[in-house]
């Protein structure tokens, strides 16, 4: 009968206890791992009332990285196109000391250094213009998978047209040879030279620049299209680097015979003054591209201070407070040894320990 009395009150008990133990033994793991990993839960279901601010938190905060990285991927992006441009200017700039020295009463030897320097200066500028960033060309705005320059620039058709037409010269005025070797540069037919979606006029142009996600709703531009400019002219083509181009090919295509000619010297400098709309207008361009730059920059600074307050929110809904879970841990251990005491000594008592 004590026998019989005992294994029932210890069953009934130790039962009792056993649940006891293990709700115990899984409050301490739970207390354990958000002691290791310093957050309240692995798992959002466990958050309690700031799940659901935990849930919006996180993709918010991923959105903004990716714009961050969108940023980031323009600003490299820029940097190769402003120093790209700052060698186009420096060959502007040359070119127009060349023209200079190419006035008035010149040697053949001169006429002909400075033709081999143009051909070479358009091969430059060919492989300029189809220079690379990421993996996409940084003049070809938003075809950027596609080189702006489809041929090579002083064996394409417009080059030889040009060089036709500056051989006639004998046959006309230097005005009509400048005039018509600006029209042929002013063609925007495909390949002439250049690939299908910029051969276009220069404002048309200027309106396919590559835009960069960098908030919702807002995108900035990203570099310059190599045809783009203003309205044309007389005198100009309405895009800076068309018009090197142009004179680049003229140039290359002087002959020794040209030289001493009233016709030669009209030539030279009406290449002048276009050139020198050139360099302002490569001015012009590099000049916005330091304005995108600088936006781009605070636009950096912005989306991190972003981040930085949705992560810290993001902490206060997930991360535990570690002092507080210290005290908990050891409350819980004491509870959980009471325990494991208590039915140790369950199992030795009989009848006689409940009277």
């Amino acid at each position: 009968m004590t026998g019989i009395t005992a294994s029932f009150g210890y069953g009934g008990l130790s039962n009792q206890q056993t649940l006891n133990l293990a709700s115990l033994s899984q409050i301490k793991d739970n207390l354990q791992e958000q002691a290791s990993t310093g957050v309240k839960s692995s798992n959002y279901a466990q958050l309690g009332e700031t799940r659901a601010q935990a849930l919006a938190l996180q993709p918010a905060i991923t959105q903004v990285s990716s714009w961050n990285s969108n940023v980031t991927m323009a600003q490299n992006r820029l940097t190769v196109t402003q120093s790209t441009v700052s060698q186009i200017a420096t060959m502007a700039d040359n070119l127009n000391d060349t023209l200079s020295t190419l006035v008035g009463n010149v040697s053949p030897t001169a006429i002909s250094s400075a033709s081999e320097q143009a051909k070479s200066y358009l091969s430059s500028l060919g492989n300029l213009l189809n220079t690379q960033e990421g993996g996409s060309y940084i003049f070809s705005g938003l075809q950027s998978s596609t080189a702006p320059v489809s041929t090579s620039l002083s064996s394409s058709s417009l080059a030889s047209s040009i060089q036709e037409t500056v051989k006639s010269m004998g046959n006309g005025s230097a005005s009509d040879v400048l005039s018509e070797t600006l029209s042929l540069a002013k063609d925007t037919s495909q390949n002439q030279p250049f690939s299908a979606a910029l051969s276009t006029d220069p404002v048309t142009a200027a309106q396919q620049k590559l835009k960069i996600t960098v908030g919702t709703n807002q995108t900035v531009s990203a570099g310059i299209v190599a045809t783009e400019g203003s309205t044309s002219s007389e005198t100009s083509t309405g895009s800076p680097i068309r018009d090197l181009m142009r004179n680049l090919m003229v140039v290359a295509s002087l002959s020794s015979d040209d030289a001493g000619t009233a016709d030669y010297t009209q030539l030279v400098q009406g290449l002048q003054t276009t050139n020198t709309g050139v360099t302002e207008g490569l001015s012009d361009i590099s000049g916005s591209l330091g304005i995108q730059q600088n936006s781009l920059t605070s636009q950096s600074a912005m989306l991190a201070q972003m981040k930085a307050a949705l992560t810290t929110q993001l902490g206060t809904a997930k991360d535990a407070d570690l002092a507080q879970v210290s005290v908990q841990l050891n409350d819980t251990s004491n509870q959980l040894q009471a325990s494991y005491s208590i039915i140790a000594n369950m199992k030795g008592m009989t009848l006689a320990s409940y009277l």
